[in-house]
């Protein structure tokens, strides 16, 4: 704990409030965690707080030595640890630790904000516990980002359910209740924790990693096809293989190249097949986690992205890339039944497909390949409109109100 202690100090803890920015899940300048808090370093610094990153005890080197990440968070946010009540025990018992250690080393007070991204079920009491047990003028705001659904599909809970009502109750019945906002970027998802729970308020969250940008001209050649996320059941990997074939034996093929983020962190032998499938002169493979600058050259580059999602969790789960597609004004292709769809059928931008149909999929895509000068001419308008909710100053204005909310109420 010494060593930990040591590494959050800083020389004047007390010249400012502190707006702490914490991940329990960074790791890595790789993948949306980052990007979700980096987007807010400088709209913080323009509020008047100073900004503290906290990350996991894993935080890479980069992480720790160039933007000044504090590896903090032992607790991690999946089922890691045996049956769901063993989990539970385990995350109740490490975030609340963890916390207590934050809390110690930079004398945190109710000046400050404490912002927890990617918070699962089974650390939301321990959370309460923690701000419980501090004096009630040393109790910070506590802004607890949920992204994650309750439900395995929109008709049917899923086992983790009585930990977000345990979770939701402890908080309903706290002391420090006023102290704790409450946020999701999905609509679904608020009414999914409306349902759980109505006596407590969830705010819809803006999407804070949107950066407008115009999309590439509509001259440009070859056009290129994207897929980003790296190789995973839920994100539909195993639909690209049809979809490569489809298009390079279509019309558009002498234009057309794809980029398909190909990292595997389980490479089961039937993924293993699928890459094998993907080895195509109209296809770049890149196979390692990207970093944020790679990851943003990447992005830049595509002109159309597709997102193969499985519905049983994208019915109301939001997804990075796609937020940041829809902030570029790009074209996308989407599974209908999900958050992504609805987004599709608000803004525009792109076409859905059935959940899970490869065939539909190549249908879709094809479909806008052959739209895309209009897709292209209407990005600008389509980013603007997007980026009007989707911002970090607009997430912020929405915290700060609950600020000055609960500093009446106390």
């Amino acid at each position: 704990m010494g060593m930990v202690v040591s590494l959050l100090r800083t020389s004047d803890p007390r010249a400012m409030p502190r707006f702490f920015l914490a991940d329990p899940t960074l790791t890595s300048v790789a993948g949306h965690m980052w990007g979700y808090l980096r987007s807010l370093v400088r709209p913080v610094e323009q509020l008047g707080f100073q900004p503290v990153l906290l990350g996991s005890w894993r935080a890479e080197a980069a992480l720790r030595e160039k933007y000044g990440v504090a590896p903090v968070f032992e607790c991690w946010f999946d089922a890691r640890y045996g049956a769901h009540q063993e989990t539970f025990r385990y995350h109740r018992q490490s975030i609340r630790s963890d916390l207590r250690i934050v809390s110690r080393a930079y004398d945190i007070d109710n000046r400050d904000v404490l912002l927890i991204n990617t918070l699962r079920q089974w650390s939301l009491a321990g959370v309460v516990d923690w701000l419980e047990a501090l004096p009630e003028a040393r109790r910070p705001l506590v802004v607890l980002v949920l992204h994650f659904t309750a439900f395995s599909y929109p008709e049917r809970a899923s086992d983790i359910l009585e930990f977000y009502q345990q979770g939701f109750d402890r908080i309903e019945r706290s002391p420090a209740r006023s102290r704790i906002l409450l946020m999701a970027d999905t609509q679904e998802l608020v009414d999914e924790f409306q349902q759980i729970n109505d006596r407590l308020t969830y705010v819809l969250a803006p999407i804070p990693h949107t950066q407008l940008r115009l999309p590439a001209a509509a001259a440009q050649r070859p056009v290129n096809l994207g897929y980003v996320g790296g190789v995973r059941e839920n994100k539909g990997f195993h639909l690209l293989p049809h979809l490569v074939r489809r298009v390079t034996a279509s019309e558009h093929a002498a234009n057309m190249h794809f980029h398909v983020h190909s990292y595997a962190w389980d490479p089961w032998i039937f993924y293993r097949k699928t890459l094998a499938q993907l080895v195509h002169p109209h296809v770049t493979l890149y196979p390692e986690p990207l970093d944020d600058s790679e990851y943003e050259r990447l992005m830049a580059r595509l002109d159309v992205l597709v997102f193969p999602y499985l519905r049983q969790d994208y019915h109301a789960q939001t997804s990075g890339p796609f937020s940041e597609a829809m902030g570029q004004g790009k074209i996308v292709v989407a599974p209908r039944g999900t958050w992504l769809a609805k987004q599709i059928g608000k803004y525009g931008g792109g076409a859905v497909f059935n959940p899970g149909d490869a065939v539909d999929l190549a249908n879709q895509v094809l479909a806008v390949l052959s739209a895309r000068d209009t897709y292209v001419a209407q990005g600008p308008e389509r980013a603007k409109r997007w980026c009007e909710f989707h911002n970090p100053e607009h997430f912020l204005r929405l915290v700060m109100d609950h600020a000055a909310g609960a500093s009446l109420a106390a």
